[in-house]
């Protein structure tokens, strides 16, 4: 097998090629069909109901993180791990936020928190991982990189040449780079097979998501998106779960899946 320098220069060279690829072509503005969701009932009195109240999940399973906190194995993954499970937690308020009346100034703060959870956890497993040093430091600059890409796209918006490739390049890359780390890179404390598992629920909503329209109209109940979120928020629950935590009497015994 290569040696650890030269597996990490791979993903440099990735992530570079990557970003010249997407950099090389004009600025991408957002597609105003993005926001029109194929169920916009309206309940109890909220527009869009179950785009709205499906973020229920994130706000419970960003709680639960947090309750883990204090009892998590490895201190060196606390700081990530508390910007990972508060970012899902404000991922609940912001997607119902947006969801309750879509648009490019409402998604701003759909999107600010889910860089915040993205680059965490790309922080997480590059420390653990691949960069033994300067955790805090990685995770510094990735997180105010997505917020600076979120909040790059809105100003760009706003003055009417809408940008969204940094925010694709903080989105999509780590999602293209973290199973590959996986692969070429031995674990040391946060559970592969609970990753492995998040990627392939994030796979599914991400699905979900596409296929909104077809299956409202094949259920006729409610569309894809409603289910997107609760896929999403199963996929963060394996990423809780896959980092290590003492159990206690309220936990039970489901922390301990986290130890590899």
């Amino acid at each position: 097998m290569p040696s650890h320098k030269n597996r990490a220069g791979f993903l440099v060279l990735l992530s570079v090629l990557a970003a010249v690829i997407l950099f090389t072509r004009g600025p991408i503005p957002q597609d105003l069909a993005y926001h029109r969701f194929a169920d916009t009932r309206e309940i109890a009195g909220i527009p869009n109901f179950w785009n709205v109240v499906s973020n229920l999940p994130f706000l419970v399973v960003g709680l639960l993180g947090l309750a883990r906190y204090s009892r998590l194995v490895h201190d060196e993954s606390k700081s990530g791990y508390l910007f990972l499970c508060s970012g899902v937690f404000l991922v609940g308020l912001g997607s119902a936020y947006y969801h309750q009346a879509p648009s490019n100034a409402t998604l701003l703060w759909d999107r600010l928190p889910m860089t915040v959870a993205f680059m965490a956890l790309f922080s997480m497993l590059l420390g653990e991982r691949v960069i033994a040093r300067y955790r805090g430091v990685w995770l510094g600059l990735l997180v105010l990189l997505g917020i600076g890409a979120a909040v790059y796209w809105s100003w760009s918006e706003s003055l009417g040449r809408g940008d969204l490739r940094p925010y694709a390049l903080v989105q999509f890359l780590p999602i293209l780079l973290m199973p590959l780390i996986l692969l070429l890179f031995p674990a040391r404390y946060i559970n592969s097979r609970l990753l492995l598992s998040a990627f392939g629920l994030y796979f599914v909503a991400k699905a979900l998501e596409h296929f909104d329209r077809q299956i409202w109209n094949l259920s006729g109940v409610i569309g894809g998106h409603p289910i997107k979120h609760v896929a999403a928020a199963a996929a963060v629950l394996c990423l809780i779960y896959a980092v290590p935590a003492r159990p206690d009497r309220l936990a039970g015994t489901a922390d301990r899946v986290g130890v590899a």
